[in-house]
């Protein structure tokens, strides 16, 4: 049994370096944040858990002692399920194929100076695919500029795109929006305008999808998945504060 605890306890001593690996990429957000302190807690747990163990015995020794117990134990289990249960609606909207007459909306994220960062260039590279792969579709590049970055994301992408081959008479510039639903607001405004379908290709990070299907519905548009490729060493911190995110949503906050 002492085994396992080392075991396990190294397991999340290497899931927290990957959660702070993403820092050297000037890349710090809620997720690594609640990534590395839900580690650090779980690295304390296993690795001292004969003392957990003896505060266990101790508290189970009375009536509210053992409430607390059965309380932690079943919050602890609550939250695997919970966590099941929005794994499943992401893994749900990332594999909702677009219809065949969609019209693919990138979201816009960082670009650095006038260069996509590298989850924009993911997401150019999922958009490039798609349109060479759907030589009929048409495309809204959507996102604003940001205080920091010297072009829209649009621009940078209708940049990036042109250059990879697609055609710019195929590529409607959105450059307003400066989250999610401005995205989708403003890039139905161009669909409504130019008489383009009504059904979406989304093409955002994978663990984006739900959020974004949420919103594409409830504008009235019909919703397929384009997911971008995430790099491995992101893919913790994305989905914890993706997590996070749906959660937020769900209460209202968001």
């Amino acid at each position: 049994m002492e085994i396992i605890f080392m075991i396990l306890g190294g397991v999340f001593a290497a899931l927290f370096m990957v959660f702070l690996l993403p820092i050297l990429g000037y890349v710090l957000n809620i997720g690594n944040i609640a990534g590395m302190i839900f580690c650090a807690f779980m690295m304390a747990l296993l690795f001292g858990h004969k003392a957990v163990q003896k505060i266990a015995h101790s508290l189970w020794q009375n009536v509210f002692g053992r409430l607390a117990v059965i309380a932690a134990a079943a919050l602890f289990a609550a939250g695997i399920v919970y966590v099941s249960f929005l794994t499943a609606l992401i893994i749900n909207a990332d594999s909702t194929p677009p219809e065949e007459d969609s019209v693919v909306i990138v979201l816009g994220c960082q670009v650095r100076g006038d260069t996509p960062s590298l989850m924009l260039m993911q997401r150019i590279n999922a958009a490039a695919d798609y349109l060479n792969e759907n030589p009929s579709a048409v495309c809204i590049v959507s996102g604003g500029k940001g205080d920091d970055e010297q072009i829209s994301e649009a621009e940078c992408m209708y940049s990036v795109l042109t250059k990879m081959g697609i055609g710019g008479d195929r590529i409607f510039i959105e450059d307003r929006s400066t989250n999610t639903a401005e995205n989708i607001a403003f890039s139905k405004e161009i669909i409504e305008k130019n008489g383009l379908s009504h059904n979406t290709a989304i093409v955002t990070d994978v663990f984006h999808e739900y959020r974004a299907s949420r919103i594409v519905r409830s504008a009235g548009l019909g919703f397929g998945s384009v997911p971008a490729q995430c790099s491995w060493y992101l893919v913790p911190t994305f989905y914890v504060r993706e997590m996070i995110a749906i959660t937020a949503v769900f209460a209202g906050l968001a």
